[in-house]
């Protein structure tokens, strides 16, 4: 076996694991965050490109230099469906292709055209499709889609995304990691056996418990991940759904785009957003998350004196923090030591690993539904 398919951590463009990447659509940011008319820099996997919205508002995603003189496009002013260079007023729409130069007398826009990728917007976050040829299916998550509250957020770690997927698998881990956290009551009262298989759309997880029913937890190519959580206002009328985008900016940073469907009467939802909003409005006068979280790593503070904070949501992300960025920016898995409750872990590595053999070897790798069913909580 050749080590570059066991090399799942670097993803930029010509690696086997971009290019497996690069089959998919990626979440690349929080819809809110982009208003009409304006454009933002923005990194993916190791790629440097400029996000912008038009006038009609439909996303593009084109490079982040203008073909004249390099300048950084994202500087550029929105006009229309397109977006003009600062410098020397050169224009160019949604494909990359240049269709104005005013400071040249005879135009050669035509010839002139930079990279772009298409765009969809979805559950408040848009994605992009950054591989050859036709794209696939857009992913469609129905159970997201009924009537509830739905609403996302992003979480950028200066670590390699693979730890943060393999985490997002790690049934075994919130008994212990996360004792301290909502996922207190039923689901910790008793370490599961974990069972997995590989299907249509990835792979599915059950955590089997004692104390209830089996949890089912789910991965689909190249990095979500669907799951339950437990609520945590009076008034959600169950467990919520979640859906976790890991993203790779580089091979040192990732970005993570949560969107999370939650079960709310519509006479509720004015009290549940007060509620939300207050929660995160005292979590905002409280040390940040990562400032704990390092505190912890430098031997300033004890795990265990973790305060509680909010509503302990914000617990999960401090305690995750910890473990996932003890592991090193790159964790070193040829030291690792698996056992029986890392089934999820060792089929993802064997999966990823067929699918990037299938890409070097010049064969067709698998084709992957675009949807996962809804998740269960494993508490009755």
């Amino acid at each position: 076996m050749t080590a570059d398919v066991d090399d799942f951590v670097h993803t930029g463009p010509g690696t086997l694991a971009g290019k497996f990447f690069r089959q998919f659509w990626l979440a690349i940011f929080q819809s809110r965050d982009l208003d009409a008319e304006w454009s933002k820099p923005i990194k993916i996997l190791g790629e440097n490109l400029t996000l912008f919205r038009g006038t009609s508002g439909k996303v593009y995603l084109v490079g982040n230099r203008c073909a004249h003189r390099g300048t950084q496009l994202s500087t550029g002013i929105v006009d229309g469906e397109g977006i003009r260079c600062i410098y020397h007023g050169w224009k160019f729409d949604g494909s990359g292709q240049c269709v104005d130069q005013p400071s040249e007398p005879c135009s050669f826009a035509d010839d002139v055209k930079i990279k772009s990728y298409p765009c969809i917007e979805y559950l408040g976050l848009v994605f992009a499709y950054m591989g050859e040829g036709a794209p696939p299916s857009p992913p469609r998550y129905p159970h997201f889609e009924g009537d509830g509250v739905l609403f996302s957020h992003q979480l950028v770690r200066p670590i390699n995304f693979f730890q943060n997927l393999e985490n997002s698998i790690d049934e075994v881990h919130i008994g212990f990691l996360h004792a301290n956290s909502p996922y207190d009551g039923n689901i910790n009262k008793h370490v599961p056996l974990i069972k997995t298989e590989e299907t249509g759309f990835g792979i599915a997880q059950y955590g089997e418990r004692e104390s209830g029913p089996m949890r089912a937890t789910f991965y689909q190519p190249p990095t979500t991940t669907s799951w339950a959580q437990a609520p945590t206002y009076p008034e959600e009328t169950g467990w919520r759904d979640m859906l976790g985008f890991r993203v790779p900016i580089d091979d040192d940073t990732h970005i993570t785009h949560t969107v999370t469907f939650a079960k709310v009467p519509p006479e509720k939802r004015d009290a549940f957003m007060q509620r939300r909003r207050a929660e995160w409005e005292e979590l905002s006068k409280l040390p940040p998350a990562e400032e704990i979280a390092d505190a912890v790593l430098s031997g300033k503070m004890r795990f265990k004196d973790i305060p509680w904070r909010g509503n302990g949501a914000d617990m999960t992300r401090i305690q995750d923090r910890i473990a996932l960025m003890g592991q090193g920016v790159i964790a070193d898995r040829k030291m690792e030591r698996l056992g029986q409750a890392d089934a999820a872990i060792i089929l993802l590595r064997d999966i990823w690993r067929r699918e990037m053999m299938a890409i070097r070897d010049g064969k067709p790798p698998k084709t992957w539904a675009n949807e996962m069913p809804p998740p269960t909580s494993g508490v009755e």
